[in-house]
């Protein structure tokens, strides 16, 4: 059916757009590159990939099997982009088309941490790594699943695979928190427009296949044409939920929310939240308190002097708060760890070398000057990437005590790449471990006291359970060590 390959390509073509700063989640290290238009040289990126072949092979190219080199592949790429700027009845926009291939090549790696980014989304993105974030305040990312369709008013189901967008974090003092939402809710609808999550025509396609009666194939037609009449693509949604209204729109979004077995109605504003990136204090005069709100630069800078301040003032120990920090750049990360462990190596990363897969330590940039100060980590699902890989780093590296819920489980190093038209893209490089070997891809870093109960008052004794627990670990501490 035309009309559900052209669905297709549109779904699978805006999948892989996140919200800029679901992508500030990633790993820290910068790269410097240009794009050659015919070939790529070690470290640079190439254009083209085999998965254009059926698209794009005719009679004119020069070769169209499928065991083509990859030069070859890269010619036949411009020979059809010549073709297209010379023939095409209309003229055409060749800035717009080379972009739509980059974001292409990288959707087909299926990986919501590899994704282009246009000059504009590009500063976009580096505002959110530095605090300034547009739209409704939150970290989002793509979670894929497979699912079933019902067919028809039976029983009887066939598979699908879902794309949604997932609430990783909710930033401190953003709309996102003001409306209440939370870490691990789907958005499925924007303004009463279904985000188009997966194939409209699923059913469809499964009542064809089990020779179903006319007229019932013709309903769910109707039905998913109606469904895909008011669809939004998760391109156009991203776009929506991280962008400032303009003068003339609205500020606020009506949005569809799954959270557990509920569908919930949730309005949220947009606006410019500004991240501070460290919070800290006193809390029951003896330990110190310090919240994360992301590792990037900045909250480097105000770490070091947020400790200085709590060791000067006599602090017996620390909590660290990780909840919901899902703005993370590794270099910053290393260098606040290097000021509470007392190992070097506070990691490994696995790593790709042609078809051979190792591994390298990840190791601090000098040499550790970590306190022999105990150390509380509290975390939960909004707990991201190289927020994760800080908590199991203080876990092996300084003996803490983790208290919470599972974090997020995402282990990807993710390398930001610069281009010369001030576009950029990211792409995954790596997956981190933690020093000891252990993995916390997909089910998380896991707390040595669980504690699922929700803060009414984070950051305060007898508000926060999470944080009570942990101040309580230190108090035990703190008399062993007298005794």
């Amino acid at each position: 059916m035309e009309v559900n390959k052209s669905v297709k390509r549109k779904w699978i073509g805006g999948a892989v757009s996140l919200l800029l700063l679901g992508l500030a989640f990633g790993g820290g290290w910068w790269a410097r590159m240009s794009m050659r238009p015919y070939a790529s040289s070690a470290g640079s990126s190439v254009v083209v990939q085999r998965d254009f072949t059926p698209m794009i092979a005719d009679a004119r190219t020069p070769k169209s099997d499928a065991s083509v080199s990859e030069p070859s592949m890269v010619a036949l790429y411009w020979r059809v982009l010549d073709l297209v700027k010379r023939e095409y009845v209309e003229p055409v926009d060749e800035t717009k088309l080379m972009r739509s291939s980059l974001d292409a090549m990288l959707a087909a790696l299926d990986d919501p941490h590899s994704q282009y980014m246009e000059p504009q989304r590009f500063e976009q993105y580096l505002r959110a790594l530095s605090g300034e974030v547009s739209g409704i305040g939150a970290v989002l990312s793509l979670l894929q699943r497979k699912s079933t369709v019902k067919l028809g008013n039976t029983e009887e189901t066939v598979p699908v695979e879902q794309r949604l967008i997932q609430v990783v974090a909710v930033l401190p003092g953003s709309p996102a928190e003001k409306a209440g939402l939370k870490s691990g809710d789907l958005i499925t609808e924007i303004e009463g427009q279904w985000v188009l999550s997966e194939d409209p025509f699923a059913e469809v396609v499964g009542l064809q296949r089990l020779h179903r009666e006319r007229q019932q194939i013709l309903d769910a037609d109707r039905r998913a044409r109606e469904r895909l009449r008011k669809s939004i693509t998760i391109s156009e949604a991203i776009q929506k939920l991280t962008e400032v209204p303009k003068p003339n729109e609205k500020p606020e979004l009506t949005l569809k929310v799954q959270r557990g077995g509920q569908t919930l109605e949730v309005k949220v504003s947009r606006a410019l939240t500004k991240v501070k990136p460290v919070e800290y204090g006193r809390v029951r005069g003896q330990f110190g308190y310090i919240r994360l709100n992301a590792l990037n630069v900045q909250a480097e800078r105000e770490f070091t002097q947020a400790l200085r301040t709590l060791q000067q003032g006599g602090a017996k120990g620390l909590v660290i708060d990780l909840r919901q920090t899902a703005i993370g750049q590794q270099e910053p990360a290393l260098k606040i760890l290097s000021q509470l462990v007392r190992t070097r190596r506070v990691g490994t990363v696995e790593y790709r070398e042609g078809n051979t897969y190792k591994k390298r330590p990840l190791n601090l940039p000098a040499e550790p000057r970590g306190k022999a100060l105990p150390i509380a980590v509290l975390v939960d699902q909004g707990t991201y990437n190289v927020a994760e890989l800080v908590a199991l780093a203080l876990k092996t590296g300084a003996k803490a005590r983790l208290f919470g819920v599972p974090t997020a489980g995402d282990a990807a190093q993710t390398a930001l790449y610069r281009l010369k038209d001030n576009s950029a893209f990211t792409l995954t490089v790596g997956r981190y471990y933690g020093a000891d070997g252990s993995s916390f891809d997909k089910r998380g870093v896991q707390p040595d006291e669980r504690i699922a109960a929700a803060p009414t008052m984070r950051g305060q004794p007898n508000g926060d359970p999470a944080l009570d627990k942990a101040l309580a670990w230190l108090t035990q501490v703190q008399k062993e060590a007298r005794s």
